[in-house]
């Protein structure tokens, strides 16, 4: 954009210095039509700018800013690879709102609840050793009183998956500023195939790992140990965002960079801290 405003700026001062001067050429040579000459320049004083302006507006609404995002060097930061948890960081994660869309009472909401998502079936269904309905059936077994109740919550779990509002313009960003990205995450499969549309925003990254896919759970080291040898990251130049402080500290224990996220805001001002812009 810079270039553009400079060569416009040269070729309006270079039409309006050339009518100037043919101007002055004119009052030497052929008086009659010096007088009609000062007008076209005076009038072109004012209409060349302002179509020059107009033009620049145009360029700018159909060249968007963000092609314009400046790539990351060596010099300008260290890190050049950044890892995301996936829920409560990219998407929301919220099983007490299915429950009420599913208009249980208090009472049901609580046996599900316990039985399903605050069970360590639930917990040990992300490691990906269980088929799904094994994980069902244990589910089941935790209260089986409501089976009905658990299976319609099985079934629609995927609506407690939903991405956050900033997530794809925050990795469209930071893809085009040229860093790594990649996931690690605790998810189980069935979740992941209830809620592939919600995931879209995966297509930002460069890999990455959810349990399920590799039978280990964060926070054991092999977890980390894993992504970091199969994608070659080099720990120092990547940082790890996750909402669990369990995560976060096996992440540094890793020798990785890593940040608590509370919320998106802050997470951009700690990545700023250690360069990310």
């Amino acid at each position: 954009m810079k270039n553009i405003k400079r060569l416009l700026a040269i070729i309006g001062v270079g039409l309006l210095v050339g009518m100037y001067v043919l101007t002055f050429i004119l009052s030497l040579t052929d008086h009659s039509k010096t007088g009609g000459m000062l007008m076209a320049s005076l009038y072109a004083t004012v209409v060349i700018p302002v179509l020059l302006y107009a033009f620049m507006l145009v360029y700018k609404w159909t060249h968007p800013k963000n092609e314009e995002i400046p790539k990351i060097s060596a010099e300008a930061s260290e890190i050049d690879t950044l890892i995301f948890d996936i829920g409560n960081v990219l998407a929301k994660y919220d099983w007490k709102k299915l429950l009420k869309e599913l208009k249980y009472d208090e009472d049901t909401a609580q046996a599900v609840s316990e039985a399903v998502f605050l069970s360590e079936d639930w917990t040990e269904s992300d490691r990906g050793v269980r088929t799904e309905e094994e994980i069902l059936q244990s589910f089941i077994t935790n209260n089986p009183s409501y089976e009905k109740e658990i299976r319609e919550t099985f079934a629609r779990m995927g609506e407690t998956i939903s991405v956050c509002s900033y997530t794809k313009d925050w990795l469209s960003y930071l893809k085009k500023r040229g860093y790594k990205l990649y996931f690690l995450s605790n998810f189980s499969e069935p979740l992941y195939k209830r809620c592939t549309k919600d995931l879209k925003f995966l297509e930002f990254m460069d890999g990455g790992y959810m349990s399920w896919q590799v039978h280990l759970l964060k926070p054991e080291p092999e977890m980390y140990q894993k992504l970091i040898q199969d994608f070659q990251i080099v720990p120092e130049k990547a940082v790890y965002i996750d909402d669990y402080m369990d995560n976060v500290a096996e992440a540094r224990a890793q020798g990785l960079n890593a940040i608590h996220f509370t919320g998106r805001k802050s997470a951009v001002q700690q990545l700023m801290d250690f360069g990310v812009k």
